[in-house]
C-alpha cells in the first residue's frame, strides 16, 4: 500500500474487496452481475498495483509466472471465442461470459490478500457466510422455511427426514456444491493452520470435526456430488492433520466412509436418476466439439438449451453436464488447452506449496468441488468460476508466507 496515503490505500482495498465478494456471493448463473462492473473492478485493481505497488506486481510475476500466464490465456481464449461467434453471427444473444472478467480480477485479489489484516477480514466473512449456510440448508430441507437469499423456491422432494431439496433444484448444483461447500475450507484452513487468528485457542479435534458437520447440509440439498465431495474432503482433512497415521486412523476413516455411503444409499437410491442420460450427452457434445469447423473457436457459451444439441429419444438437457466437454464445445481447442493449463498450474501450486508442506486445506477445497464439476456444468457456472478465482487467489497470497506451524512440524518428535 502507498505509505504516504495509508487511509486512502486501506479504504480502496476494503471497498474493492467488498465489491468483489458481493458480486461473488450475490451473482448467479441465471442472474450474472454486470460485466461492466466486473471489468471495472478488474481494471481498477490492476491499475492500483501497477501504479502504486509495481514491486509487488513484479514479485508476484516472479513467484507465480506460470499460474498468472494460464489465467491470462484462459481469459483471452474466452474473449476471442465469443468475439469469433459474434463475427460469425451465430453466438446466442447474451452478454459476454463473466468468467473472463473474474479471471482478470484474480491478480489484484491475490495481492490484496497478502495484507494480513485484509486476509483475516475476508476469512471472517467467509466463516460467517458458511455458518449461515450450515444452518439455513437443513432448516430449508426439513421445515420448508425459505431462509436463504437464493432466488429459486424450494422443491418438494422427500428423502428420509429431508422433505425439500434445499434452495431448489437449480441452486443445489450452483450455489452450494459449487461455491459455499468448498468455500468452507477457505475459512477453516487458514484458521486451522494458524495463518489467521494464531492466538485463538482452538481444539484440534473440534476443528477436525467441523468438516464432518458439513455432511448434513450436503445431504439436505440432495446433491450426490455435494455429498461425495463433502465426505471425501472431510476425510482428506483428517488424514492430512494426522501426523501418526496409525492403523486405527485408517480403520476409523474406512468406517466413516462406509457409514457415509450407507446413509447416502438409504436416502437417495430411489429418488435419483442414473448416469445414462448424462453419459449420452457427454458423448454427443464431444463429437460435436470435434467438428473441424468449430475446433478453433467453439460454438460460444450457451446458458439456455441449445436446440441443435438434443439427443434423439432422450430428455433435452441444457448442457453436457461435464466440465471438459462443455469447455471444448463452447470455447474450442484453444479454450480447452488454456483451461487445462489453468488446472495444471493450480494443482501444481496446491501440491508443491501446500500439500508438500503438510497443509491440506486447498486440496480439500478442490476435492469438495471436483465431483460437481464432472457430473454437472463446471467453470461455466458463475458460482464455480467465482470459487476457483477465490481459491487461486488465496493460494497465491498464502504461498508468499510460510506456514506458522511449519517450524514446529519440522522439529523431531519427542516420544515419551
Amino acid at each position: 500500500m502507498p505509505a504516504s496515503h495509508p487511509l486512502i490505500a486501506r479504504s480502496f482495498a476494503t471497498l474493492w474487496l467488498a465489491g468483489l465478494l458481493f458480486l461473488a456471493f450475490r451473482g448467479a448463473t441465471v442472474a450474472p452481475p454486470s460485466n461492466a462492473v466486473l471489468f471495472a473492478l478488474a481494471a481498477a485493481g490492476n491499475a492500483w498495483f501497477l501504479v502504486f505497488e509495481p514491486a509487488q506486481v513484479r514479485r508476484l510475476l516472479h513467484e507465480h509466472r506460470a499460474m498468472l500466464l494460464a489465467v491470462l490465456l484462459l481469459a483471452a481464449a474466452i474473449l476471442s471465442s465469443e468475439a469469433a461467434g459474434r463475427l460469425r453471427g451465430e453466438a446466442p444473444p447474451h452478454p459476454l461470459p463473466p468468467q473472463a472478467a473474474l479471471l482478470l480480477c484474480l491478480p489484484p485479489l491475490a495481492l490484496f490478500l497478502r495484507d494480513e489484516r485484509l486476509l483475516r477480514a475476508v476469512v471472517l466473512v467467509f466463516a460467517a457466510v458458511c455458518l449461515w449456510h450450515l444452518v439455513a440448508m437443513p432448516l430449508e430441507a426439513v421445515l420448508g422455511l425459505k431462509v436463504s437469499w437464493h432466488r429459486i423456491e424450494l422443491l418438494p422432494r422427500d428423502a428420509g427426514p429431508f422433505h425439500y431439496q434445499a434452495s431448489g433444484l437449480a441452486w443445489q448444483a450452483y450455489y452450494f456444491p459449487g461455491l459455499f461447500l468448498p468455500l468452507f475450507y477457505l475459512a477453516w484452513g487458514p484458521v486451522f493452520e494458524k495463518r489467521v487468528l494464531p492466538d485463538w485457542p482452538l481444539s484440534r479435534r473440534a476443528m477436525l470435526a467441523l468438516p464432518l458437520v458439513w455432511l448434513v447440509p450436503a445431504l439436505s440439498v440432495q446433491s450426490r456430488s455435494a455429498f461425495a465431495g463433502a465426505l471425501a474432503a472431510a476425510l482428506l482433512a483428517i488424514v492430512g492433520a494426522s501426523r501418526a497415521r496409525r492403523m486405527r486412523t485408517w480403520v476409523g476413516l474406512a468406517v466413516m466412509a462406509l457409514l457415509g455411503a450407507a446413509v447416502f444409499w438409504l436416502l437417495f437410491a430411489e429418488n435419483k436418476s442414473g448416469a445414462e442420460l448424462r453419459i449420452a450427452y457427454f458423448r454427443h457434445y464431444m463429437r460435436a466439439a470435434l467438428d473441424w469447423q468449430w475446433l478453433a473457436t467453439g460454438r460460444s457459451y450457451y446458458l439456455d438449451p441449445d436446440l441443435r444439441m438434443m439427443v434423439p429419444g432422450l430428455q433435452m438437457l441444457q448442457h453436457s453436464h461435464n466440465d471438459i466437454a462443455q469447455i471444448f464445445y463452447s470455447w474450442g481447442l484453444p479454450g480447452l488447452a488454456a483451461y487445462v493449463a489453468f488446472w495444471v498450474a493450480l494443482v501444481r501450486l496446491v501440491w508443491t506449496r501446500f500439500v508438500g508442506h503438510g497443509e491440506y486445506w486447498p486440496a480439500c477445497a478442490l476435492v469438495a468441488l471436483v465431483p460437481n464439476m464432472v457430473t454437472d456444468l463446471g467453470f461455466q457456472h458463475y458460482e464455480k468460476a467465482a470459487f476457483l478465482v477465490l481459491l487461486t487467489a488465496f493460494c497465491l497470497a498464502c504461498a508468499a508466507r510460510p506456514r506458522p506451524g511449519a517450524a514446529r512440524d519440522a522439529a523431531p518428535a519427542v516420544r515419551p
